[in-house]
């Protein structure tokens, strides 16, 4: 019963480290961009987001799964191999459920206890599973067009001809979910959208010689944001306190008409 117990809780803490990042890796991701600038607004968006497209990652593989397993004999005859598309596409749905779960679980428990929705946002957009689920969001997408592809080109299916609409119904069930979360993101950001645009001041000059300078040593072929240029060995870059870079000449000038980070959108001076 001990060894039992005890190998339940490896399994709970190896299932928590693959779901949380407690590192202090820089915020890349959009979302964590997102969560900064309108974190009300932000948290009740992913939350839909994430809620709405766990279900559907569920419920629409269901149906789907039944079918092909009625049918999967008659459907290998058709002319493109659809029901192996559908297939696919369910079980890459399937395997993005439980971060969307997780991450509308984590965000509406935080929010209930009064906790930071940016460091929540952080945690989990820098996790394993979130980086897994954005390769697998890559693999759906291509996979997707390729379905499209040979919907357009298949024939009536004699054998199964119940295979077509099937394709054609994932289909429509996912430009829904696009539908769905344009609107839900119209809806939320709405009254951000509408405000009235505030004229961005510059920063002082005084004020962008405290920003660290630093020496580009790398050679990743990274690019500055705002001139659009590789950075080359030895470029003098400034790093603001947002950690973002850019070519020291480049961030003076954006800094001097606006003092918040192009990237990031963040106050060099709040943060």
């Amino acid at each position: 019963m001990v060894a039992v117990m005890e190998s339940a809780a490896w399994m709970r803490a190896k299932v928590e480290a693959f779901f949380t990042s407690t590192g202090n890796a820089e915020d890349s991701d959009p979302l964590t961009a997102v969560v900064e600038n309108c974190p009300d607004e932000a948290a009740w968006f992913i939350k839909l987001v994430m809620f709405y497209g766990a279900v559907f990652s569920v419920v629409v593989p269901v149906p789907c799964c039944v079918f092909l397993a009625t049918f999967w004999t008659p459907c290998s005859h058709c002319n493109r191999p659809l029901h192996c598309w559908v297939l696919v596409h369910c079980v890459l749905q399937l395997l993005q459920a439980p971060v969307r779960f997780v991450f509308y679980a984590r965000l509406r428990r935080t929010q209930q206890r009064g906790g930071s929705i940016r460091d929540c946002v952080r945690r989990v957009t820098h996790s394993a599973a979130w980086k897994t689920s954005k390769m697998v969001s890559v693999v759906t997408y291509g996979w997707f067009v390729l379905g499209m592809v040979w919907i357009l080109n298949s024939k009536a299916c004699g054998p199964c001809p119940g295979i077509y609409r099937l394709s054609l119904a994932v289909i429509f069930t996912a430009v829904a979910r696009l539908l769905l979360g344009l609107g839900i993101f119209y809806r939320v950001f709405a009254p951000r959208l509408r405000a009235p645009a505030t004229q961005p001041r510059g920063a002082s000059q005084a004020v962008i010689d405290l920003v660290p300078t630093i020496t580009y040593t790398s050679g990743a072929g990274e690019t500055c944001s705002v001139c659009l240029s590789d950075y080359e060995r030895h470029d003098t870059l400034r790093r603001l306190p947002c950690s973002h870079c850019f070519h020291r000449s480049c961030i003076d000038t954006w800094l001097r008409m606006n003092r918040l980070c192009p990237l990031c959108l963040r106050d060099i001076e709040k943060i």
